[in-house]
């Protein structure tokens, strides 16, 4: 590699990515540009040092850290490089370093089914709950009083319609029968679910830093 005067090096980092390989290396963890191409592939393949993991098998991996070996590298391995580097992502990288566990398709089938039917049934006894809070056939039976003077024994159309309207209203809501790619926004189900995650990355980097503060 020919001696580079200056290189401006620019990492994008997740904050939480998978990978099982044994040595991690900067490409892996980091999306690495800099103008000087040489620059950026001696980046992407340099070893990450000191990795650690807990017994979770995850790693909290300090974008600073990753800095510091940089500069350390490049002082190695170019001590002519005057390196800057910019982090345009992350400042805490979670590595996942478990080994994915391939289910057989009848079990994931199973728990699909379970999950689907717990949901159900807990869907349908919130509304149920809801509607005798509020007395909603209470409130069809004034309403059938007012129109028909009388209120019929089985139900009616009011019942009817408010059965379909739910549905439909559930499913217009939450979106689920369009596929993601074709959507012009994310559904509240996927924005719940980021919001979900977002708060378990948090609580893990708190958590990861508590436990080196007290050792």
């Amino acid at each position: 590699m020919n001696i580079v005067d200056t290189a401006v090096v620019y990492l994008m980092a997740d904050n939480h990515i998978q990978n099982d390989r044994e040595i991690l290396r900067i490409g892996d963890v980091c999306t690495v540009f800099c103008q000087k191409k040489e620059v950026q592939i001696w980046l992407e393949s340099l070893p990450i040092e000191g990795i650690q993991e807990d017994k979770r098998g995850r790693v909290i991996l300090s974008v600073i850290d990753l800095i510091e070996q940089i500069f350390r590298a490049a002082g190695r391995d170019y001590p002519k490089l005057h390196l800057h580097c910019e982090n345009l992502g992350a400042g805490q990288i979670i590595i996942e370093r478990r080994t994915p566990v391939k289910e057989k398709c009848w079990l994931t089938v199973l728990k699909v089914g379970f999950a689907s039917f717990i949901i159900f049934a807990g869907s349908a006894f919130t509304i149920m709950t809801y509607d005798q809070d509020v007395d909603v056939t209470g409130v069809f039976a004034r309403i059938y009083q007012m129109v028909l003077g009388q209120v019929p024994e089985q139900p009616g159309v009011l019942e009817a319609g408010y059965a379909l309207g739910v549905a439909v209203g559930i499913l217009l809501f939450f979106n689920p029968l369009t596929a993601s790619k074709k959507r012009k926004e994310p559904s509240p189900i996927e924005i719940e679910m980021e919001k979900y995650e977002s708060d378990i990355r948090d609580t893990i980097v708190k958590m990861s830093s508590r436990e080196r503060s007290e050792s």
